[in-house]
């Protein structure tokens, strides 16, 4: 409604955000999340632990922003 637009003008820099090239829509979100997240893991068959499945998010989250190198520092620092 209005109102909540007239309560919360402050926090809307939409373009700001746009002149940025910023994206400001969930759909890229959402999009992120099927291709990096459930492509991987709704696979016929498997089951996850809550430990398992945050330890292949994180790593599909490295791998698919080209930020593997991370992980490889990581690693090596620890060995």
């Amino acid at each position: 409604t209005l109102q909540y637009y007239e309560e919360h003008e402050e926090r809307m820099f939409y373009k700001t955000y746009r002149d940025k090239g910023l994206l400001i829509g969930s759909g890229p979100i959402e999009a992120a999340h099927r291709s990096v997240l459930q492509s991987r893991m709704k696979l016929s068959g498997q089951k996850w632990s809550i430990k398992g499945v945050n330890a292949i998010a994180n790593l599909r989250c490295l791998y698919k922003s080209n930020a593997w190198d991370i992980l490889e520092k990581f690693v090596n620092a620890a060995a």
